[in-house]
């Protein structure tokens, strides 16, 4: 869409309105002067011609107004119409967002879900007793396979041009991907 010159309204606005001012004032003027002397007839034919003149600056002023108003009502509309033909633009990225943050949630809760499978495999009947190396490597693949998640949904998001969800799913990749090779060391791989 071109830029239109946003001023074209109000410039036909102001040029309208001072020619009125000066109707008004030649008006006025025409009204008060007397006519007792031959002076003051020729200044009220003086001024009677002045507010003729006037007059039709005053009616090309309207008209001018008038397209100005029109153009302005035009680009108004044009605006509007594709503002409307943008609008399932914004609805589409804003379901595609609601489905990734969804995603990116469920992730999050998953890997809440690690705290307990951690403590399970610490609750083996001895508190005495630490972990296992297999429990360590079961838990590392459980990492990994989130950490994998989180990567995908990273790349999913940065697809769809989502980046601060690319961030926020990479980051947790990264994370994971930390604890799942720590885990890796203390299960012995």
């Amino acid at each position: 869409m071109a830029k239109q010159d946003p001023s074209a309204l109000a410039t036909a606005a102001a040029a309208f309105d001072a020619e009125l001012a000066t109707y008004s004032r030649l008006g006025k003027l025409f009204l008060e002067t007397p006519l007792s002397s031959v002076k003051h007839l020729e200044r009220a034919n003086h001024t009677l011609a002045e507010i003729a003149s006037c007059e039709e600056r005053l009616q090309a002023a309207g008209q001018a107004l008038v397209i100005a108003l029109s153009g302005a009502r035009q680009r108004q509309e044009d605006l509007a119409k594709e503002v409307v033909a943008h609008v399932p633009n914004l609805q589409a990225r804003n379901q595609r967002l609601k489905e990734l943050t969804g995603e990116l949630g469920t992730l999050a809760n998953d890997v809440s879900g690690l705290n307990q499978v951690i403590a399970h495999r610490n609750d083996n009947g001895d508190s005495t007793q630490p972990p296992t190396a297999a429990d360590a490597l079961d838990v590392s693949s459980r990492v990994f396979a989130l950490s994998e998640r989180a990567e995908q949904l990273a790349r999913t998001a940065h697809e769809a041009e989502l980046e601060e969800l690319h961030t926020q799913a990479h980051a947790l990749h990264q994370r994971l991907q930390a604890i799942g090779k720590k885990l890796q060391k203390v299960g012995g791989s």
